[in-house]
């Protein structure tokens, strides 16, 4: 099972020309969505396509709709610069850690979404 992350990856996990794409919001932040298989983790998630954050967001709006008001998009960035800013943001409440989904995981995680309401997103 893939395991949260934190903010400091080392050197050498990846490298500086990795792209992923992320769920934003209008504050400028990541989406960082809970898992019940990671309890008092608050992970971002990163998808290795814009087609798959674009599913993510589809069930988080179906499963509460109160974050259409947070405009959610799909953004793709540099994943070492992404993880640095938002290290640099002290984003402690906000989110602690980070989850790079492959497109199985993205499936899994969809059905998850789909099986319990989101309690805490933002």
């Amino acid at each position: 099972m893939i395991q949260p992350q934190s903010f400091d990856v080392t050197r050498g996990e990846f490298s500086e020309d990795v792209k992923a794409w992320a769920i934003q919001g209008k504050s400028g932040r990541f989406l960082a969505i809970p898992d019940s298989r990671f309890p008092g983790r608050k992970p971002i998630r990163f998808f290795a396509s814009q087609y798959d954050a674009e599913r993510v967001i589809k069930v988080v709006l179906d499963v509460k709709p109160v974050l259409e008001a947070q405009n959610l998009v799909p953004i793709e960035v540099h994943l070492l610069k992404a993880l640095r800013d938002a290290a640099a943001a002290n984003q402690l409440g906000h989110a602690d850690s980070f989850v790079l989904l492959s497109i199985a995981e993205v499936y899994e995680f969809i059905l998850q979404l789909k099986q319990k309401p989101i309690n805490q997103a933002g």
